[in-house]
């Protein structure tokens, strides 16, 4: 798993969920600050719609997979209780929390995605 990274949080940073296997790679998924469910349509909504990444009419038992959250303490993941998020290749157990930070990889079915973290140029001299 990722070493913790203090520099990627939501006051520096933009971060981005490029697919880098699945139906359409090159993809990117915008997060946006707060809490983004990664999923595919169902009964609950998710932020990040993964439909379009798998073949059509595949069974889901869940629509919810994981939930990322990104704010001034940094980016993490959780899965939501399904054992199906795989970190950098790794199994993650149900209700822990792990830190992300760039260029991890993330894994749902047969769906991959990569962090980008995109650092937030700053403009003018704050007081």
């Amino acid at each position: 798993m990722s070493a913790p990274n203090p520099a990627v949080s939501s006051e520096n940073s933009k971060i981005k969920l490029t697919v880098t296997k699945g139906l359409r790679v090159g993809k990117s998924y915008a997060l946006k600050e707060g809490v983004t469910y990664l999923g595919r349509k169902g009964p609950h909504a998710v932020d990040v719609d993964l439909t379009e990444q798998e073949n059509p009419g595949a069974f889901v038992a869940v629509n919810r997979f994981a939930l990322i959250w990104f704010d001034k303490n940094g980016l993490g993941i959780a899965d939501t209780g399904r054992r199906v998020t795989r970190i950098n290749g790794a199994l993650i157990p149900t209700g822990k929390r792990f830190l992300l930070q760039g260029e991890d990889t993330l894994q749902f079915g047969k769906t991959v995605l990569q962090v980008k973290v995109i650092v937030k140029k700053r403009t003018g001299v704050q007081k």
